[in-house]
């Protein structure tokens, strides 16, 4: 197909201040053929008038209002669920869009389910890329224990949707999306930052990183991450066990400080979970950890 239809989901809830110059980003996009969905989850502020004001000037803009707040990640699920076209790419309410992020997404995307690119930071003296020094690991290990695919630069296939939906209800979307498209081999990256990435003191992630318990917070999310991990119906009965087992230690190491296993397991699979890491010599990985297990 030389021109598909190419479907934005825009999740939205009080995003007032800075919608306008998203929705501006995505309509001047070079590439054109866009069916754009905006699921807002019940906002309080003008959010909604925004979007009805600019789906009142752009045919291509549908727009969908929640009666209840879902939440983070129930919203994102129903805004794909909104969407037909044969790819679909996400974006948060309050970043901007590089002119030929979709474009240069598409023609990237070859076989693969996802493709995912870098970012640029912009906002609160926020400054360089998401990604620094950046590899896509080889399979599906590199991301079970840290995110490396992050929504608001991602376009899928709609075919990954069937593999992934429903979305788990704890935890990141976006997580969940690499996780899968990364066991299936079916994962590109892009070393390009096509998006400026708006860091404020009100969007999602800034809320939960101003949280005093921000440690417990990331441990309880990277452990029902790795549930969900080890629930996915596809995986193999070896990669079954793997997961599992991580998921105990990672417990283990975190709510009863009983270290030892996790330490094992990050000794003895260093370059596939930390794939990126530097490389390290038996006695530097095993201070590495052991640092790791006593830290979560």
């Amino acid at each position: 197909m030389a021109n598909p239809l190419v479907s934005i989901a825009l999740c939205t809830y009080n995003g007032e201040q800075y919608l306008a110059e998203q929705l501006d980003s995505i309509i001047g996009q070079t590439y054109q053929n866009l069916e754009i969905v905006v699921v807002d989850d019940s906002s309080s502020d003008r959010t909604a008038a925004i979007v009805k004001d600019y789906a009142g000037r752009d045919s291509r803009i549908s727009h969908f209002i929640n009666e209840n707040n879902l939440g983070f990640n129930g919203n994102f699920e129903k805004a794909l669920s909104l969407t037909s076209g044969d790819f679909i790419a996400i974006s948060d309410q309050d970043d901007i869009w590089l002119p030929d992020k979709v474009n240069a997404l598409l023609k990237n995307i070859d076989n693969n389910w996802l493709i995912f690119s870098n970012s640029s930071y912009i906002g609160n003296a926020a400054e360089g890329e998401m990604l620094k020094d950046f590899s896509l690991p080889g399979n599906y290990k590199g991301i079970v224990l840290h995110n490396y695919v992050t929504g608001h630069t991602t376009l899928l296939r709609r075919e990954l949707l069937g593999f992934a939906l429903p979305i788990p209800a704890v935890g990141y979307y976006d997580w969940w999306l690499g996780f899968i498209a990364a066991y299936h081999h079916k994962i590109a990256y892009l070393p390009q930052a096509l998006t400026l990435h708006r860091i404020h003191t009100a969007s999602v992630m800034q809320k939960v990183a101003n949280e005093d318990n921000v440690r417990q917070q990331g441990f309880e999310i990277t452990a029902c991450m790795l549930s969900e991990f080890a629930g996915y119906r596809h995986l193999k009965p070896e990669d079954k066990t793997f997961i599992s087992v991580l998921h105990k230690a990672y417990r283990l190491s975190g709510s009863q400080h009983r270290p030892m296993l996790l330490m094992k397991m990050v000794y003895k699979y260093y370059e596939a979970l930390f794939p990126n890491a530097k490389r390290r010599r038996w006695f530097s990985k095993l201070n590495f950890a052991r640092k790791y297990a006593k830290g979560i």
